[in-house]
This record gives C-alpha cells, structure tokens and sequence, in this order.
C-alpha cells in the first residue's frame, strides 16, 4: 500500500544494501560523528554557555548528595535482625567500659595502684621557684604604683631572671634521670 505512495525510484530507496551492508546503528554513529564535526563552533559555544556552566554546577552539587539515606534503612538494621524477640540498645549483655570496677575485681586482683614518692627538694629549687614567682607578681605589682614602677620594675625582674636562671641551670634531662638502658622517662 505504501509502495503506491512512494514516489521514489527503486534506484533512491534506502536499505541495507544499497549503503554497502553497513547496519542503520553504524550508519547512526556515523552520520552523528558528521554532525558533531560539521557543528564543532556552535557546540563549543554552547558548551561556554552560562547556561551550560550552572548546569555543570548542578550536575556536581547532585553527584555529592549522600546515596544512602538513613529512611532507606528498616528499623532491623540499627537492633538486629529479631524482631519477635524484642532486642533493643538496652539489651546488650557483655561488659563495658562502665564495668571497669567489676572487671578489675574479676581478673585483676594483683593490681597494685601506682604511688609515687616525692622525694626530698633541695632548698636551693625553692629557693628559685620563689625568686621567680616574687620577680613575676612583683613585675605586674609595680605597674600599679606609678612613682615606683622603674625601681620597683627593675627589682623584681632581676628576681624574676635569677630564678628563671637558676632553675634552668639546675634542670636535670632525661639522661641524667634514667635508671637503665631501658628507661624511656615514662613516669607515674
């Protein structure tokens, strides 16, 4: 019925044969490839487009949305598999961290709770340590007497040095602390 209609010759009808046994799909990408390359100028123009751009933009902001959702995910997730047996949060059963007390009694009964001694200090340390926190208050006390700032300010900043001094020359590092070789200056 359509031949009828057809007011080409059968020279111009287009099949399969006639364009060399190539498949229309082919004959697609070709004639596309065409297109492509004929309109490269009006594609790039489009393609620097503001319209474009902000499209672009949007496409970004829509790729980082999260995938996973928490409403995609049944209450079983979060309290297990069983619903028929009621298990919930409250239920867990094994010790933790709160149970310190109960587990140490339960295996650790050779504990001994670290106390450490704090032996002697020298008279001349705290002889420093208060030359140092006179010269400091002495300092921020002399800003409030005007008239005596400049004696007073230069008094209790050289107290102030001398003790800073004298602590720092009297420090003992960590090779002069250890025990043995296997000492890493951890201390309790």
């Amino acid at each position: 019925m359509t031949d009828l209609n057809n007011t080409n010759d059968d020279e111009e009808r287009p099949n399969d044969e006639s364009h060399g046994g190539v498949s229309p799909s082919d004959n697609l990408d070709a004639a596309w490839a065409e297109f492509a390359n004929s309109h490269a100028d009006d594609l790039k123009a489009v393609e620097r487009s503001r319209s474009a751009k902000r499209f672009e933009k949007h496409a970004q902001r829509q790729e980082k949305e999260a995938l996973l959702s928490v409403n995609d995910l049944d209450q079983g997730t979060f309290v297990g598999d069983m619903p028929s047996t009621g298990r919930g949060p409250r239920d867990f059963t094994v010790s933790s961290w709160l149970d310190t007390d109960r587990v140490m009694d339960r295996y650790g009964e050779d504990f001994v709770p670290p106390n450490p001694k704090i032996g002697p200090v020298k008279l001349s340390k705290l002889v420093f340590w208060v030359l140092l926190v006179a010269g400091v208050i002495g300092i921020i006390a002399s800003v409030f007497m005007p008239a005596l700032a400049s004696i007073l300010g230069s008094i209790f900043g050289l107290c102030a040095l001398i003790g800073a001094a004298g602590l720092i020359v009297q420090h003992k590092g960590h090779s002069q602390t250890r025990t043995d070789e296997f000492d890493d200056g951890a201390r309790v």
